[in-house]
């Protein structure tokens, strides 16, 4: 258990223990198969990955064995597995995006004008969204930091994905209120940049 009383659970390829909310939990049916338990709700006993950038390198079909102690895991199955979790994590943002989608600011200018307020702020900026706007949201942001207010910048792939989770064509950077929802949201999308990195 942590000290805020959340349980801790060990990453099968790494081992390192982390929050269990922070890590995907993974679950094996009656045929073998690996499935991507993302929300910890489906029934049976799980494993659990820390989805680290270092751990999801390392992850393959030997590092996958460990399973056979527990589970009747049919193997080969990484890559199969890799796309289900992407899958997954790409559905769920889209889920996520929607019940937010009305609460977001898009585009430079409502960015910037998001920025001056002094509610603490989620920024997300696609990976191509140009090295001129980039430097324009990273030094608006360090000066609200300055100013003593909060931010978290989070790192997309891309215009066309933030724009299709967003209902628009494309979007360079968006901003949103900082809560427990964008929270989630950032852990996700951390993922699923790893994902679409790793495969």
């Amino acid at each position: 258990m942590t000290e805020s009383g959340h349980p801790e659970r060990r990453c099968i390829i790494c081992r390192a223990s982390q929050p269990a909310e922070q890590m995907l939990r993974l679950i094996v049916d009656e045929d073998g198969q690996i499935w991507p338990d993302l929300l910890h709700k489906l029934p049976g006993r799980g494993a659990w990955h820390c989805m680290s950038e270092a751990c999801l390198a390392a992850t393959n079909d030997k590092r996958l064995q460990v399973l056979k102690r527990d589970f009747s895991v049919a193997l080969p199955q990484w890559d199969v597995l890799s796309g289900r979790i992407t899958h997954v994590l790409d559905a769920q943002l889209e889920r996520m995006f929607t019940r937010i989608r009305r609460g977001v600011a898009t585009g430079r200018d409502a960015v910037m004008h998001r920025l001056w307020n002094n509610a603490p702020v989620m920024l997300l900026l696609a990976g191509d969204a140009g090295d001129a706007l980039t430097r324009q949201v990273q030094d608006a942001a360090e000066k609200r930091k300055q100013a003593g207010h909060g931010y978290t910048l989070v790192l997309v792939s891309d215009r066309g994905w933030l724009g299709r989770m967003l209902g628009r064509e494309q979007v360079a950077v968006a901003a949103l209120d900082s809560s427990a929802l964008a929270e989630k949201l950032k852990q996700y999308c951390v993922w699923f940049g790893r994902m679409k990195v790793s495969g």
